[in-house]
């Protein structure tokens, strides 16, 4: 029994320790139809002020084309890598994946989004898709915003009532 726990011991110790990552990925789960391409992500857990390693993988069952992406960040993210935020990848039969590798800090904790807007072009017109992977900064605590407003409807349902903003732009031909 001795020996079970003097092997074992170790083993957890070193499992333990790289559990402070956030794994995830599309591969295998439903999606709305779009641009065919999935996205595997691994975000490490970091505190505040210090610097997570962020590796995206995309890939996707087109042979040919263009991919594009373009990468935002929640506001209190800061990107420390020198990756752009549009991205551009030619699509041959021979590549599968496409990574992407992003270092981001926050000074606050948090839970924090990278956002990805990804499209592929085929030649005969493009398709959109979209993603977001999360980042936790120290304890990854989110404050929740109460609505202020608070209204029923008819039929008694409780409504939120929330601000928006619409921007309407007007295409010229």
């Amino acid at each position: 029994m001795k020996l079970k726990t003097a092997i074992l011991t170790p083993l957890l110790i070193i499992m333990g320790l790289n559990a402070d990552s956030v794994t995830g990925t599309t591969l295998g789960h439903y999606s709305k139809p779009g641009a065919p391409i999935n996205m595997t992500y691994d975000s490490k857990h970091v505190q505040s002020n210090e610097i997570s390693d962020v590796n995206i993988t995309l890939s996707t069952t087109v042979r040919s084309g263009t991919m594009s992406v373009i990468l935002t960040l929640d506001e209190k993210l800061t990107l420390k890598s020198d990756t752009k935020s549009e991205i551009t990848f030619q699509v041959t039969p021979e590549q599968k994946t496409y990574p992407i590798q992003l270092k981001v800090s926050a000074k606050e904790d948090g839970l924090y989004y990278i956002r990805l807007l990804t499209k592929i072009d085929k030649g005969r017109g493009s398709k959109l898709r979209a993603f977001a992977v999360p980042v936790t900064i120290g304890e990854g605590r989110v404050k929740r915003v109460q609505s202020a407003v608070m209204m029923k409807s008819l039929s008694g349902e409780r409504i939120s009532v929330s601000k928006a903003v619409e921007t309407i732009q007007v295409l010229e031909e």
